[in-house]
C-alpha cells in the first residue's frame, strides 16, 4: 500500500534527521509515486549535481558535510552508508539521470532529477538553504500517469472513457470495460490503495487493476477503473472521505448507470475502507484484497520495523510517526474497519496473500475471528503471494514489485465464483 501502494503514503515527506536514509528508503520506494514538475535551470544546479555525485559514489563524510547543522546533529554517517547500493539492489544499477529542474522558494532551493536504473526510474530532489546546505531529500519513484496497456481485451469486450463527478469541483477521469456476453453483465468498481495512483494502480512494474480488469473480462464481467483525487489534483488530504471514501461512491453511482449489479473490489486501503463504503451504499458484494483489519498506526510500524535495518530505535520510530502524523493525519485515525464489517448484510469475499508483508496474515486472522459465523462472508489465502497477489519465494522485498508479474489463476477463479454467486442470486 500505496504506505502502498502500497500501504500509507508519504507524499511529500522528504529524508530528515529524524530518519535513516536507508530506512526511509525502502519505505518511500514502496509507497511513495511521484510526478515531476518543475522548471530547467543551467549553472543554479552545480550544488544539487555535486550533492548527487557524493550520493552516487557513496562518499558519506563528504555528503554528511553538506548537510546543516541541525541534520548533522541527529543523523550518523552509519545511517547513511550504502544508500545506492541498497537502490541498485532494488533496481538494478544505475544508468543515468536526467537536467536539473529548479523550484525556488522564499529561503531554500529545490533541485529535482530524474534517475534511470536498469529497472526503474527515481526522482531524486535535495533542498538547499542560503548557505547551499542540505535541508532534505527526497528519492521516490515515478508514477506514470497511466500504464501502458499490453492487456488486450476480449473481442467481445469494448472499452469506454467516462468522468467520475464526486462534486462539480472533482471530476476523476476513469474507463470502463463494458462486457458483451449477457445483457447485463455484473460491473466490479476498483477501489485503490493508498497514495497517489492511477486507475491501473501501477506500482513500479505492475498494473494490478488493469491485470482484473482484463482477466475479468476474459469471463464476462465488465469493470471501472478511475485515476485517484490525489494523482489527479496533486493536493493534500486531510480524511478518509476525501482520500477514497466519497470518490468510490461517486465511482459507484456512475457503474449504476452501466450495470444493475455492481460489486467494488478493493486492495489495500480500498479493502480496509470497503466496509465503510457498502455500509453508505446498496452493493451485491465487496472483495478485500489485502485488507487492515488493525489501525493503520499499528500496520504502519509493523512495516517500518519489517524494512528498517537493525539499528532503528525507538526514537526514530517515533519520529517517523509523528512525521506521518503531520502530513497525512487520516492515516493514524482508527476506521473502526471490523466493527463496521460486523454490522454489514452485504456478502464479502476477502483475500489474503501470506507472503505480504504491508497487510499480513495476522490481519487475515483478525478478519477470520470478527466475522466467524456470518455466512454471506468468504475467506481465502494463498502461500505463495505477496502484496500484490504475484507469485513469489521466501521474504517478500519492495524489489519484488519492480519484477512484472500476474495475477495467479487461483485468484481469480475465486474472484469470478464469488461475483457469479452473489448476481445468479
Amino acid at each position: 500500500m500505496q504506505i502502498m501502494n502500497y500501504f500509507v503514503s508519504l507524499q511529500k515527506i522528504a529524508i530528515t534527521p529524524d530518519m535513516s536514509v536507508r530506512n526511509f528508503l525502502l519505505f518511500t520506494l514502496a509507497f511513495c509515486p511521484l510526478i515531476l514538475m518543475g522548471q530547467e535551470v543551467g549553472k543554479e544546479s552545480r550544488q544539487a549535481e555535486h550533492i548527487f555525485t557524493l550520493l552516487l559514489e557513496d562518499q558519506t563524510d563528504s555528503l554528511f558535510a553538506a548537510m546543516s547543522e541541525d541534520i548533522r546533529k541527529q543523523l550518523s554517517r552509519q545511517q547513511m552508508d550504502g544508500t545506492m547500493k541498497q537502490l541498485e539492489q532494488m533496481l538494478g544499477p544505475y544508468q543515468r539521470h536526467g537536467e536539473w529542474e529548479h523550484q525556488q522558494g522564499d529561503k531554500h532551493d529545490t533541485f529535482l532529477s530524474i534517475v534511470d536504473f536498469e529497472h526503474g526510474q527515481l526522482s531524486f530532489s535535495v533542498t538547499l538553504d542560503q548557505a547551499g546546505l542540505i535541508q532534505g531529500i527526497w528519492l521516490r519513484p515515478i508514477q506514470p500517469q497511466h500504464a501502458a496497456n499490453n492487456m488486450p481485451l476480449p473481442d467481445d469486450a469494448v472499452e469506454l472513457d467516462d468522468t467520475v463527478h464526486t462534486s462539480p469541483d472533482i471530476a476523476l477521469p476513469c474507463s470502463i470495460v463494458l462486457s458483451g456476453r449477457s445483457a447485463s453483465p455484473p460491473l466490479v468498481v476498483f477501489v485503490h490503495g493508498s497514495g497517489p495512483l492511477d486507475r491501473n494502480e501501477t506500482v513500479m512494474s505492475n498494473s494490478t487493476f488493469l491485470d482484473l480488469s482484463r482477466q475479468l473480462a476474459e469471463h464476462g464481467i465488465s469493470s471501472l477503473r478511475y485515476d485517484k483525487r490525489t494523482l489527479v489534483y496533486q493536493k493534500p488530504v486531510t480524511s478518509m472521505d476525501d482520500e477514497t471514501i466519497l470518490d468510490a461512491l461517486a465511482a459507484i453511482r456512475l457503474a449504476r448507470a452501466y450495470s444493475s449489479h455492481v460489486i467494488l473490489l478493493g486492495h489495500s486501503l480500498g479493502a480496509m475502507l470497503a466496509p465503510e463504503i457498502a455500509s453508505r451504499s446498496n452493493l451485491d458484494g465487496i472483495i478485500m484484497m489485502a485488507a487492515p483489519a488493525r489501525d493503520l498506526s499499528d500496520v504502519v510500524k509493523e512495516q517500518i520495523a519489517y524494512l528498517s535495518m537493525p539499528e532503528v530505535t525507538p526514537e526514530q520510530m517515533q519520529a517517523t510517526m509523528d512525521q506521518l502524523r503531520q502530513q497525512s493525519p487520516h492515516y493514524l485515525e482508527p476506521q473502526n474497519q471490523t466493527e463496521v464489517a460486523q454490522r454489514l448484510a452485504t456478502p464479502m469475499l476477502i483475500l489474503q496473500g501470506g507472503r505480504d508483508y504491508q497487510v499480513t496474515m495476522q490481519d487475515f486472522h483478525l478478519w477470520q475471528q470478527v466475522l466467524s459465523g456470518k455466512p454471506q462472508v468468504s475467506f481465502a489465502s494463498y502461500p505463495d503471494l505477496n502484496h500484490l497477489f504475484l507469485t513469489g519465494e521466501g521474504k517478500s522485498t519492495p524489489q519484488e514489485y519492480a519484477i512484472q508479474g500476474t495475477i495467479p489463476q487461483a485468484v481469480i477463479d475465486d474472484i469470478i465464483h464469488f461475483i457469479n454467486h452473489q448476481t445468479d442470486n
